[in-house]
């Protein structure tokens, strides 16, 4: 609403086409603060065409890693997810699932694709229990 609020010229694109597919991008910039050296997390929550949800926001923690940076941005973006799923669901509007999460992190990628801890991801096994 802010964006909509500060550009009144521009507002934001709803398409036309009709689906209930739900995808997310997530991206992070890893230690992007020069003071704090934390990095910033970003994604888009897209319906169908429609653009639904977005958010770019400095990371609470400093990550030790580009990967850890990235995956803790996918946690993000599926906490938004599974909050933009009930709230459709509660509107009467079912979407497909599962939703398709986009990162350009084949390393994030990999350890959520990966069921075994190992002791580099350890610090962040709640993150990955959270996005499976």
């Amino acid at each position: 609403m802010k964006y909509v609020k500060r550009e009144p010229g521009l507002g934001v694109l709803l398409s036309s086409k009709q689906s209930n597919n739900l995808s997310v991008y997530c991206d992070a910039d890893w230690a992007a603060c020069p003071n704090t050296r934390r990095s910033v997390s970003g994604f888009l929550v897209k319906h169908g065409e429609t653009l639904l949800s977005w958010k770019s926001k400095k990371q609470s923690v400093i990550s030790r890693s580009s990967a850890e940076s990235e995956y803790r941005s996918m946690a993000n973006a599926v906490s938004e997810l599974v909050w933009i799923i009930a709230l459709l669901k509660e509107l009467g509007n079912e979407v497909e699932q599962p939703a398709i999460v986009y990162s350009d992190s084949k390393a994030a990628l990999q350890i959520a694709a990966n069921s075994v801890f190992h002791e580099r991801t350890k610090h962040i096994e709640i993150d990955c229990h959270f996005i499976r």
